[in-house]
């Protein structure tokens, strides 16, 4: 879809979890915003994932017609997305937002130029500690960085790049040719097979030139062990979905695992990484339980 009218309909997806929605980083940034300005006709989707509910009266106030969401359950991010996108048909872009992304009048600028392109989806620079952490490549069963100083923007060949959700714009052309989230896949891993289906669609992708700071809950320093064994045991988890279409993919994520866990214990001086190990066995035959 180009971009030819004089306004877009783009329609905001936050997911809220444990922070009420009044004050996540997320939404009291888009109150702020010059929408008008970037020719944007917005819409904000507000999906509330916690259990007990905030309530619609918690959401602050947003400069366009603002939907909220709440089932009482903790739903899978796929299933999310998937439902919010359903429920708004007519919008002509969705943007995907957590509820910790500051996002400023320099990235809704830099859409217009994304708007005019004939690229159906764009994703932005995502920064950690002003290192570029989003998009990257993946080669094989294995993701890779991306260097800074390296990266093009604009147009660019689809096929590797693979991006966090956040900030990620989708138009609704693609939509409408069958893309959509993996719902077998419940939070980690989703952002990565919703850019591999992707580029079996579409042989470009749309770098934007502006950056969202973002935390990383697999990069920061301090964690307990046991939170944090668990964050790299899910995303392990995940892998034989997402690469299922790779050749001998449970070998080679098997493989993956043996390293990664080697190396992590290095890293984080820790020999209970170690135990990371066991995955790799769960992997090739996960119908047989392994001690942990």
């Amino acid at each position: 879809m180009t971009y030819t009218q004089s306004q877009v309909q783009v329609n905001f997806l936050v997911v809220v979890y444990s922070t009420s929605p009044g004050l996540t980083t997320t939404l009291k940034s888009l109150a702020t915003l010059d929408f008008q300005s970037a020719r944007i006709l917005p819409r904000f989707s507000i999906w509330d994932n916690s259990e007990q509910g905030f309530g619609e009266a918690s959401i602050p106030t947003l400069p366009g017609e603002v939907t909220y969401h709440h089932s009482g359950k903790n739903e899978p991010l796929s299933k999310v997305y998937n439902a919010l996108i359903s429920r708004s048909a007519d919008s002509d872009y969705f943007i995907v937002l957590d509820d910790d992304s500051s996002i400023t009048n320099d990235y809704i600028s830099s859409l217009d130029v994304f708007f005019r392109s004939s690229v159906p989806v764009a994703v932005p620079q995502i920064l950690f500690n002003n290192s570029l952490i989003s998009p990257g490549t993946i080669k094989g069963v294995r993701g890779r960085a991306l260097n800074l100083q390296d990266l093009v923007t604009g147009p660019v060949p689809s096929k590797s790049i693979v991006a966090m959700m956040s900030g990620t714009v989708i138009s609704k052309e693609a939509l409408s040719r069958g893309l959509k989230f993996d719902e077998r896949l419940s939070f980690y891993g989703v952002d990565t097979r919703f850019f591999i289906d992707y580029a079996n669609i579409y042989s470009e992708i749309f770098i934007l030139k502006a950056s969202i700071p973002h935390s990383s809950a697999l990069r920061e320093n301090g964690q307990a062990y046991t939170k944090k064994v668990q964050r790299f045991r899910n995303l392990i988890l995940s892998r034989p979905l997402v690469f299922d279409y790779v050749k001998h993919h449970k070998f080679k994520i098997s493989l993956y695992v043996l390293l990664f866990s080697l190396n992590t214990c290095l890293k984080e001086k820790n020999i209970r990484y170690l135990s990371l190990m066991l995955l790799s066995l769960h992997i090739l035959n996960p119908r047989k339980s392994y001690a942990r």
